[in-house]
Protein backbone atom coordinates (compact mmCIF):
# COMPACT_ATOMS: atom_id res chain seq x y z
CA UNK A 1 0.00 0.00 0.00
CA UNK A 2 1.14 3.51 -0.79
CA UNK A 3 1.77 6.09 1.93
CA UNK A 4 -1.16 8.50 2.03
CA UNK A 5 0.21 10.79 4.75
CA UNK A 6 3.89 11.57 5.31
CA UNK A 7 5.21 13.79 8.09
CA UNK A 8 8.77 14.85 7.36
CA UNK A 9 10.67 16.30 10.35
CA UNK A 10 7.71 18.35 11.60
CA UNK A 11 8.55 21.05 14.15
CA UNK A 12 5.92 23.28 15.77
CA UNK A 13 7.32 25.90 18.14
CA UNK A 14 5.56 28.61 20.14
CA UNK A 15 7.36 31.78 21.26
CA UNK A 16 7.16 32.76 24.95
CA UNK A 17 6.88 36.48 25.66
CA UNK A 18 7.37 38.57 28.78
CA UNK A 19 5.87 42.00 29.50
CA UNK A 20 2.51 43.63 28.75
CA UNK A 21 3.47 46.67 26.68
CA UNK A 22 6.93 45.90 25.38
CA UNK A 23 6.72 42.22 24.76
CA UNK A 24 10.08 40.50 24.74
CA UNK A 25 10.59 36.93 23.63
CA UNK A 26 12.19 35.00 26.47
CA UNK A 27 11.91 31.43 25.24
CA UNK A 28 10.41 28.87 22.87
CA UNK A 29 8.05 25.98 23.59
CA UNK A 30 9.01 23.06 21.37
CA UNK A 31 5.59 21.41 21.32
CA UNK A 32 6.50 19.17 18.37
CA UNK A 33 10.21 18.70 17.81
CA UNK A 34 11.14 16.77 14.68
CA UNK A 35 8.39 14.17 14.15
CA UNK A 36 8.65 11.94 11.08
CA UNK A 37 6.19 9.15 10.30
CA UNK A 38 3.94 7.86 7.54
CA UNK A 39 0.50 6.30 7.18
CA UNK A 40 -0.61 3.90 4.50
CA UNK A 41 -4.08 4.05 2.99
CA UNK A 42 -6.62 2.27 5.18
CA UNK A 43 -4.27 2.15 8.19
CA UNK A 44 -5.05 3.23 11.76
CA UNK A 45 -2.09 4.75 13.61
CA UNK A 46 -2.41 5.14 17.37
CA UNK A 47 -0.66 8.16 18.84
CA UNK A 48 -0.14 7.77 22.58
CA UNK A 49 1.58 9.74 25.33
CA UNK A 50 0.86 11.62 28.54
CA UNK A 51 -0.77 15.06 28.61
CA UNK A 52 1.44 17.81 27.21
CA UNK A 53 3.57 15.58 24.99
CA UNK A 54 2.40 17.30 21.78
CA UNK A 55 -0.21 14.90 20.40
CA UNK A 56 -2.94 17.49 19.81
CA UNK A 57 -0.48 20.09 18.49
CA UNK A 58 0.75 17.54 15.95
CA UNK A 59 -2.83 16.85 14.82
CA UNK A 60 -3.54 20.58 14.47
CA UNK A 61 -0.34 20.95 12.44
CA UNK A 62 -1.41 18.17 10.09
CA UNK A 63 -4.69 20.03 9.46
CA UNK A 64 -2.78 23.35 9.19
CA UNK A 65 -4.88 24.84 11.98
CA UNK A 66 -1.46 25.52 13.49
CA UNK A 67 1.30 26.27 10.95
CA UNK A 68 4.45 24.19 11.20
CA UNK A 69 7.68 25.96 12.12
CA UNK A 70 9.60 23.55 9.90
CA UNK A 71 9.09 20.32 7.99
CA UNK A 72 6.56 19.00 5.49
CA UNK A 73 3.06 17.50 5.70
CA UNK A 74 2.50 15.46 2.54
CA UNK A 75 -1.11 14.40 1.99
CA UNK A 76 -1.45 12.18 -1.06
CA UNK A 77 1.66 13.86 -2.49
CA UNK A 78 0.61 17.48 -1.74
CA UNK A 79 2.66 19.54 0.71
CA UNK A 80 -0.02 21.17 2.88
CA UNK A 81 2.52 23.55 4.42
CA UNK A 82 2.94 25.30 1.07
CA UNK A 83 -0.77 25.78 0.26
CA UNK A 84 -2.47 29.16 0.47
CA UNK A 85 -5.42 29.66 2.84
CA UNK A 86 -7.99 29.23 0.06
CA UNK A 87 -6.34 26.08 -1.33
CA UNK A 88 -5.94 24.64 2.16
CA UNK A 89 -9.63 25.26 2.86
CA UNK A 90 -10.51 23.18 -0.20
CA UNK A 91 -7.98 20.47 0.73
CA UNK A 92 -9.23 20.29 4.32
CA UNK A 93 -12.37 18.51 3.07
CA UNK A 94 -10.16 15.42 2.78
CA UNK A 95 -8.98 15.68 6.41
CA UNK A 96 -11.57 15.77 9.17
CA UNK A 97 -11.28 15.75 12.96
CA UNK A 98 -13.27 14.13 15.78
CA UNK A 99 -12.84 16.01 19.06
CA UNK A 100 -12.77 14.83 22.66
CA UNK A 101 -15.90 16.61 23.90
CA UNK A 102 -18.80 16.22 21.44
CA UNK A 103 -21.03 18.67 23.30
CA UNK A 104 -18.45 21.43 23.01
CA UNK A 105 -17.71 20.66 19.36
CA UNK A 106 -21.36 20.70 18.22
CA UNK A 107 -23.26 23.96 17.78
CA UNK A 108 -26.09 23.87 20.40
CA UNK A 109 -28.28 26.09 18.19
CA UNK A 110 -28.15 23.77 15.19
CA UNK A 111 -30.20 20.62 14.72
CA UNK A 112 -28.54 17.39 13.66
CA UNK A 113 -29.88 17.93 10.14
CA UNK A 114 -28.40 21.44 9.96
CA UNK A 115 -25.03 20.21 11.30
CA UNK A 116 -24.73 17.31 8.87
CA UNK A 117 -26.16 19.09 5.84
CA UNK A 118 -23.71 21.95 6.34
CA UNK A 119 -20.82 19.47 6.34
CA UNK A 120 -22.17 17.60 3.28
CA UNK A 121 -22.51 20.91 1.41
CA UNK A 122 -18.74 21.46 1.62
CA UNK A 123 -18.33 18.52 -0.78
CA UNK A 124 -21.62 18.87 -2.68
CA UNK A 125 -22.60 22.58 -2.65
CA UNK A 126 -25.34 22.22 -5.31
CA UNK A 127 -27.18 19.28 -3.77
CA UNK A 128 -31.00 19.53 -3.85
CA UNK A 129 -33.15 19.37 -0.72
CA UNK A 130 -34.44 15.85 -1.41
CA UNK A 131 -30.97 14.47 -2.12
CA UNK A 132 -29.61 16.25 0.96
CA UNK A 133 -32.32 14.72 3.15
CA UNK A 134 -31.49 11.27 1.77
CA UNK A 135 -27.77 11.71 2.44
CA UNK A 136 -28.39 12.88 6.02
CA UNK A 137 -30.72 9.92 6.63
CA UNK A 138 -28.14 7.47 5.26
CA UNK A 139 -25.40 9.04 7.36
CA UNK A 140 -27.47 8.74 10.54
CA UNK A 141 -28.20 5.07 9.84
CA UNK A 142 -24.49 4.51 9.24
CA UNK A 143 -23.53 5.77 12.70
CA UNK A 144 -26.39 3.94 14.44
CA UNK A 145 -28.99 6.69 14.97
CA UNK A 146 -32.60 6.85 13.79
CA UNK A 147 -33.11 9.39 10.97
CA UNK A 148 -36.32 10.52 12.72
CA UNK A 149 -34.04 12.25 15.28
CA UNK A 150 -32.46 14.62 12.75
CA UNK A 151 -34.60 17.58 13.87
CA UNK A 152 -33.34 17.33 17.45
CA UNK A 153 -30.64 19.49 19.06
CA UNK A 154 -27.39 18.23 20.67
CA UNK A 155 -28.67 18.65 24.26
CA UNK A 156 -31.43 16.12 23.54
CA UNK A 157 -28.92 13.30 23.06
CA UNK A 158 -26.75 11.31 25.44
CA UNK A 159 -22.94 11.66 25.43
CA UNK A 160 -22.45 8.56 23.31
CA UNK A 161 -25.10 9.68 20.81
CA UNK A 162 -23.52 13.13 20.56
CA UNK A 163 -20.17 11.52 19.77
CA UNK A 164 -21.87 9.50 17.02
CA UNK A 165 -23.19 12.77 15.59
CA UNK A 166 -19.68 14.24 15.74
CA UNK A 167 -18.40 11.17 13.87
CA UNK A 168 -21.14 11.58 11.27
CA UNK A 169 -20.18 15.22 10.78
CA UNK A 170 -16.55 14.19 10.21
CA UNK A 171 -17.66 11.58 7.64
CA UNK A 172 -20.13 13.89 5.86
CA UNK A 173 -17.60 15.53 3.43
CA UNK A 174 -16.32 12.01 2.53
CA UNK A 175 -12.75 12.55 3.77
CA UNK A 176 -9.83 10.18 3.26
CA UNK A 177 -8.09 10.92 6.58
CA UNK A 178 -9.74 11.12 10.01
CA UNK A 179 -7.92 12.48 13.08
CA UNK A 180 -9.66 11.29 16.26
CA UNK A 181 -8.38 13.30 19.24
CA UNK A 182 -9.27 11.26 22.35
CA UNK A 183 -12.82 10.60 21.08
CA UNK A 184 -13.78 8.16 23.86
CA UNK A 185 -12.05 9.58 26.95
CA UNK A 186 -15.18 11.52 28.04
CA UNK A 187 -17.46 8.46 27.73
CA UNK A 188 -18.38 5.57 30.02
CA UNK A 189 -16.43 2.35 29.48
CA UNK A 190 -19.41 0.49 27.99
CA UNK A 191 -20.05 3.33 25.53
CA UNK A 192 -16.33 3.54 24.72
CA UNK A 193 -16.38 0.00 23.30
CA UNK A 194 -19.39 0.83 21.10
CA UNK A 195 -17.70 3.92 19.67
CA UNK A 196 -14.41 2.05 19.10
CA UNK A 197 -16.21 -0.76 17.27
CA UNK A 198 -18.09 1.83 15.21
CA UNK A 199 -14.82 3.53 14.19
CA UNK A 200 -13.26 0.17 13.30
CA UNK A 201 -16.24 -0.77 11.14
CA UNK A 202 -16.34 2.60 9.37
CA UNK A 203 -12.61 2.61 8.57
CA UNK A 204 -12.92 -0.79 6.91
CA UNK A 205 -16.14 -0.08 5.05
CA UNK A 206 -15.06 3.36 3.81
CA UNK A 207 -11.34 2.59 3.42
CA UNK A 208 -10.43 5.48 5.74
CA UNK A 209 -6.99 6.32 7.05
CA UNK A 210 -7.02 7.33 10.72
CA UNK A 211 -4.82 8.81 13.42
CA UNK A 212 -6.26 7.82 16.79
CA UNK A 213 -4.93 9.96 19.66
CA UNK A 214 -5.18 8.82 23.27
CA UNK A 215 -3.29 8.60 26.56
CA UNK A 216 -4.76 5.11 27.18
CA UNK A 217 -2.48 2.46 25.69
CA UNK A 218 -5.08 -0.33 26.03
CA UNK A 219 -7.61 1.63 23.94
CA UNK A 220 -4.95 2.47 21.35
CA UNK A 221 -3.91 -1.18 21.10
CA UNK A 222 -7.50 -2.30 20.50
CA UNK A 223 -8.13 -0.03 17.52
CA UNK A 224 -4.68 0.55 15.97
CA UNK A 225 -2.60 -1.28 13.40
CA UNK A 226 0.53 0.59 14.51
CA UNK A 227 1.37 2.69 17.54
CA UNK A 228 3.63 5.73 17.86
CA UNK A 229 4.64 6.79 21.40
CA UNK A 230 5.33 10.51 21.97
CA UNK A 231 7.32 12.09 24.76
CA UNK A 232 7.94 15.84 25.01
CA UNK A 233 7.37 16.53 21.32
CA UNK A 234 9.26 13.54 19.91
CA UNK A 235 8.47 10.00 18.79
CA UNK A 236 10.39 7.66 21.10
CA UNK A 237 9.05 4.33 19.84
CA UNK A 238 6.93 3.16 16.92
CA UNK A 239 5.86 -0.21 15.61
CA UNK A 240 2.92 -2.56 15.15
CA UNK A 241 0.45 -2.60 18.04
CA UNK A 242 1.05 -6.18 19.17
CA UNK A 243 4.84 -5.79 19.28
CA UNK A 244 4.71 -2.57 21.30
CA UNK A 245 2.38 -4.14 23.85
CA UNK A 246 4.17 -7.48 24.11
CA UNK A 247 7.80 -6.41 23.79
CA UNK A 248 8.36 -2.64 24.21
CA UNK A 249 11.98 -1.49 24.18
CA UNK A 250 11.86 2.13 25.35
CA UNK A 251 11.48 2.49 29.10
CA UNK A 252 8.75 5.10 28.71
CA UNK A 253 6.67 2.66 26.64
CA UNK A 254 7.26 0.01 29.29
CA UNK A 255 5.97 2.40 31.96
CA UNK A 256 2.82 3.16 29.94
CA UNK A 257 2.32 -0.54 29.31
CA UNK A 258 2.63 -1.42 33.00
CA UNK A 259 -0.16 1.06 33.82
CA UNK A 260 -2.66 -0.89 31.70
CA UNK A 261 -4.81 -3.02 34.07
CA UNK A 262 -5.12 -6.78 33.56
CA UNK A 263 -8.62 -8.28 34.06
CA UNK A 264 -7.22 -11.31 35.93
CA UNK A 265 -6.96 -10.31 39.66
CA UNK A 266 -4.23 -12.88 40.41
CA UNK A 267 -2.00 -11.61 37.61
CA UNK A 268 -2.81 -8.00 38.48
CA UNK A 269 -1.70 -8.42 42.11
CA UNK A 270 1.59 -10.05 41.12
CA UNK A 271 2.54 -7.48 38.46
CA UNK A 272 5.49 -5.19 38.96
CA UNK A 273 4.51 -1.65 38.02
CA UNK A 274 7.01 0.84 36.66
CA UNK A 275 6.71 4.21 38.39
CA UNK A 276 8.63 7.01 36.69
CA UNK A 277 10.63 9.47 38.75
CA UNK A 278 9.45 13.08 38.99
CA UNK A 279 7.44 15.05 36.44
CA UNK A 280 8.05 15.63 32.73
CA UNK A 281 10.56 18.45 32.19
CA UNK A 282 9.40 21.87 31.04
CA UNK A 283 9.16 22.18 27.24
CA UNK A 284 10.38 25.79 27.64
CA UNK A 285 13.63 24.71 29.30
CA UNK A 286 14.16 21.05 28.41
CA UNK A 287 17.24 19.33 29.85
CA UNK A 288 20.36 19.00 27.78
CA UNK A 289 20.49 15.77 25.81
CA UNK A 290 17.77 13.15 26.35
CA UNK A 291 14.60 14.61 27.91
CA UNK A 292 13.61 11.23 29.39
CA UNK A 293 16.98 10.37 30.93
CA UNK A 294 16.23 12.26 34.16
CA UNK A 295 13.10 10.16 34.82
CA UNK A 296 14.52 6.80 33.82
CA UNK A 297 15.49 4.27 36.53
CA UNK A 298 18.06 2.68 34.22
CA UNK A 299 21.63 3.27 35.47
CA UNK A 300 23.39 6.01 33.51
CA UNK A 301 25.97 8.70 34.05
CA UNK A 302 25.48 12.46 33.75
CA UNK A 303 27.57 12.37 30.59
CA UNK A 304 25.30 9.70 29.09
CA UNK A 305 22.17 11.67 30.07
CA UNK A 306 23.45 14.67 28.11
CA UNK A 307 23.83 12.61 24.94
CA UNK A 308 21.14 12.96 22.26
CA UNK A 309 19.16 9.82 21.48
CA UNK A 310 18.51 8.82 17.88
CA UNK A 311 15.53 7.03 16.36
CA UNK A 312 16.62 3.74 14.84
CA UNK A 313 14.87 0.81 13.16
CA UNK A 314 16.00 -2.04 15.42
CA UNK A 315 13.68 -4.61 13.85
CA UNK A 316 11.70 -4.47 10.59
CA UNK A 317 9.04 -1.81 11.17
CA UNK A 318 10.02 -1.28 14.83
CA UNK A 319 11.66 2.08 15.59
CA UNK A 320 12.98 3.19 18.96
CA UNK A 321 14.95 6.16 20.27
CA UNK A 322 18.24 4.53 21.20
CA UNK A 323 19.94 5.99 24.30
CA UNK A 324 21.76 4.40 27.27
CA UNK A 325 19.16 5.81 29.70
CA UNK A 326 16.08 4.71 27.77
CA UNK A 327 16.77 1.24 26.34
CA UNK A 328 17.96 -1.74 28.42
CA UNK A 329 20.05 -3.37 25.71
CA UNK A 330 21.45 -0.08 24.48
CA UNK A 331 24.70 -1.43 23.05
CA UNK A 332 22.83 -4.11 21.12
CA UNK A 333 20.97 -1.42 19.16
CA UNK A 334 23.44 1.50 19.24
Amino acid sequence: MDDYLILDNIKTYFPVYKGLIRKKQVGIVKAVDGVSLSLRKGEILGLVGESGCGKTTLSRTIMQLQPATAGRVLLDGKNLCELSSSKMKAERINVQMIFQDPYASLNPRMTVYSTLSEAIATRYPNLGRRDMLERVSTLMKTIGLNPSQMKKYPHEFSGGQRQRIAIARALAPEPKLIIADEPVSALDVSIQSQILNLLLRLTKEMNLTMIFISHDLSVVKYISDRIAVMYLGKIVEMGDAETLMENPLHYYTKALNSAVPVPDPDIERSRCRIVLQGDPPSPIKPPKGCAFAYRSPLPHTQEEAEQEGHLKEVRPGHWVEVHPATVDDYRQYA
